[in-house]
């Protein structure tokens, strides 16, 4: 076996090379759904390899084997684990239902449901999201209800969905293998994370798309909004959920919503956004740019990616680029 670990910024990544049953099986237990595998022998030469990349958001993994092999997993897959075939074949079977995903193909792993796998010399590219992720967006999108949603199928509705998620999830594994990850920024990685969720919802059949329309939650008080604030205003340096900042003002998710947007005419992440603007004009400000400060590093210390949307953004907020204020 090889392996090794580093760390990359808050991007923990570790590879692991081996040839041996034993240590294979233990590398999957461990980094995916505890089970019981049956390999093909071994031909000479073969190897199951890994590359992972982890923030406490989201991961992302290479993964190729020549060593073929199948299995069970009782218990299943306790997070979401979708997947992308480059080469080889992925066949996943459970509940009398099953999928075979080949080259070109996306598909996601059943969650928390027995199931029994054939992979064959395979190449693929898995991005996992932890399934309350996907439960914050199903609060999000269909009220209480959506929090406890249910994926019935494994492979996206549609064409379209199939090349959006493709590119999406291409993205994000690799923005977490670039070697200066922007993911190392606790902001942007939660900020991809709940991109991801909410992408999953509409890219694969679950329960939030069959879902009737929940009415609104009725009138949200304004002082449970001025809550709201005050706890984005004292914690937008950290990476905030919409969760986090309901359950400090005492009512859901979907009521904060409707509370913001009748009150202050924005959402509660849309605020958090504005004050994290606010911050970094301040820290611009202040910075000295003979001293090596940069914009681009100020708006990813606040969780802005885009350094075009940040500027665009800023100069509509403020009138002026941010390279001016950093000057000035």
């Amino acid at each position: 076996m090889s392996g090794s670990e580093v760390e990359a910024g808050a991007v923990r990544r570790s590879s692991f090379s081996s040839s041996d049953e034993a240590e294979i099986t233990d590398f999957i237990r461990t980094t995916y759904a505890d089970n019981s595998t049956r390999f093909a022998p071994v031909r000479h030469g073969a190897r199951f390899s890994a590359r992972t990349h982890d923030v406490p958001a989201l991961g992302a993994d290479r993964l190729r084997t020549s060593i073929d092999y199948s299995g069970t997993s009782e218990k299943g897959f306790a997070d979401l684990v979708f997947f992308l075939v480059h080469a080889g074949s992925v066949q996943i079977r459970s509940g009398g239902t099953g999928t075979t995903a080949g080259p070109g193909d996306v598909a996601l792993f059943p969650l928390r449901v027995p199931l029994d796998f054939v992979m064959r010399s395979y190449d693929v590219s898995t991005l996992r999201l932890p399934v309350e992720r996907v439960a914050q967006a199903g609060e999000e999108r269909s009220g209480p209800a959506g929090a406890s949603v249910v994926f019935h199928g494994t492979r996206p509705v549609s064409a379209a969905m199939h090349r959006y998620w493709r590119s999406l999830a291409g993205l994000a594994g690799a923005a977490l293998a670039d070697p200066e990850s922007p993911l190392g920024s606790p902001l942007l990685a939660e900020d991809l994370a709940r991109t991801l969720a909410a992408a999953a919802l509409r890219t694969f059949p679950n329960t939030t798309m069959t879902q009737e329309h929940v009415p609104g939650p009725g009138g949200v008080a304004p002082a449970t909004v001025r809550r709201a604030v005050a706890h984005i205003d004292a914690h937008a340096h950290e990476p905030l959920r919409l969760g986090d900042i309901a359950a400090a003002s005492g009512t859901s998710a979907r009521a904060l919503q409707y509370g913001f947007r009748r009150h202050l005419g924005t959402t509660p992440l849309g605020y958090l956004r504005r004050v994290r603007l606010e911050l970094a004009r301040k820290e611009l400000q202040r910075a000295d740019p003979s001293g090596g400060a940069t914009v681009a590093a100020v708006a990813r210390r606040w969780g802005f990616a885009n350094a075009g949307r940040f500027a665009a953004a800023y100069r509509a907020a403020y009138g002026v680029l941010p390279g001016r204020t950093l000057r000035d």
